[in-house]
């Protein structure tokens, strides 16, 4: 049987946020229906990887019996948590954020609302299924020396492994604490280092999940001895991983050159009113761009990446706005033509079980 991944992404910089990736798989999933048969999508996955806004995906789904039920409640709690962000505005915050002393939004209404929907007390070992979330750490160690780095934080390791006693609110806040909109969130007991968006690395964080799928494979039994999987890496074979992007819009720059030139200093890469902040943005959207070719070319037709096109920046505050964007972006032409060449991947992958005799999956990339 193959071994499933769901990559889920933070927000887009040129799209939309998490709504959009549980809005994709629940139409994906209508589309696997047949006359009198419900096929499930979600009920099999073996991994939710998932990254800021997706690593509240992945919580979600990883803490229910039944996944595939879940759609619905997923978008009510996206209805709820887009409107509880909005209370984290503020005129004098903005003038603040503005002058450069402040971050943009208060994540106090964010921390304490992920508190009260998946309980304060509620750790990474608890949830149902196996989850991996990136975050990054301002003051760690590696090889010796104190420095800032990749917190890959997981509950797939042995039951003496630290993460699993995390406070699962904690995680998900320093996976989806951007800079500059969001302070830097160290966790509910006041100690230790502070953390910042895994987006900074991984916002499209598929790579990270198969990472992890690699290590979870190769890990001993009581048959298997350390040093024999230290030679015998597992087959990529019987992974699959399905990545979900949160949208893309159309993003370009096109400066003035001379003698083949655009002498360009930090005024118009950070500093452009137009544009603030461009290189910024595109330095997160490149290191997503790269995480889609690298997977593309390891797991070839082992990979499907859906990340459907928009027109303008997706944003909504309610449930209902949520509700009336995603079924604009859900009837767009480009979208329902991903959707089926990703229900010809799904079903022909092994993705919902064995793959068809002879059949082999379609390539799907962006």
């Amino acid at each position: 049987m193959p071994y499933r991944i769901l990559s889920l992404d933070g927000s887009s910089i040129s799209g939309g946020t998490g709504y959009v990736a549980t809005g994709m798989l629940g139409a994906l999933r209508q589309t696997l229906d047949t006359a009198g048969e419900r096929r499930t999508l979600l009920n099999q996955v073996d991994l939710f990887v998932g990254t800021s806004a997706g690593s509240f995906n992945a919580a979600f789904f990883a803490r229910e019996e039944d996944p595939d039920s879940a759609y619905d409640r997923n978008l009510q709690f996206w209805g709820e948590a887009v409107a509880m962000n909005k209370k984290g505005v503020s005129l004098g915050r903005t003038l603040k954020a503005m002058t450069g002393t402040s971050s943009l939004l208060d994540s106090n209404y964010m921390r304490d609302y992920l508190s009260s929907y998946f309980g304060k007390t509620t750790r990474l070992g608890d949830l149902k299924r196996k989850v991996v979330i990136p975050s990054f750490q301002l003051d760690g160690t590696r090889k010796g020396l104190r420095t800032w780095k990749s917190k890959v934080f997981h509950n797939t390791g042995p039951e003496t492994d630290p993460d699993l006693d995390e406070l699962l609110v904690d995680v998900l806040m320093r996976s989806g604490s951007p800079p500059l909109s969001y302070p830097i969130y160290q966790g509910s007991k006041d100690r230790g280092s502070g953390y910042v968006d895994g987006g900074l690395y991984a916002n499209n964080p598929s790579l990270v999940g198969l990472a992890q799928a690699i290590n979870n494979i190769s890990r001993p039994n009581k048959h298997e001895s350390v040093d024999t999987l230290a030679t015998e890496p597992p087959s990529l074979e019987s992974i699959l991983v399905l990545s979900m992007g949160n949208g893309i819009m159309s993003a370009f720059l096109d400066p003035t050159f001379k003698d083949g030139e655009a002498n360009w200093g930090f005024a118009p890469w950070l500093l452009n009113l137009r544009d603030p902040m461009v290189l910024v943005k595109m330095l997160l959207e490149a290191g997503s761009d790269a995480v889609n070719y690298q997977c593309r070319m390891i797991l070839r037709k082992k990979y499907l990446r859906l990340d459907p096109t928009v027109d303008q920046r997706l944003s909504a505050y309610d449930s209902q706005e949520v509700g009336t964007v995603l079924v604009g972006l859900l009837s767009q032409q480009g979208t329902m033509d991903q959707l089926q060449r990703a229900k010809r991947w799904v079903e022909k992958s092994g993705w919902l079980g064995e793959a068809q005799q002879g059949a082999q999956p379609s390539q799907v990339g962006t």
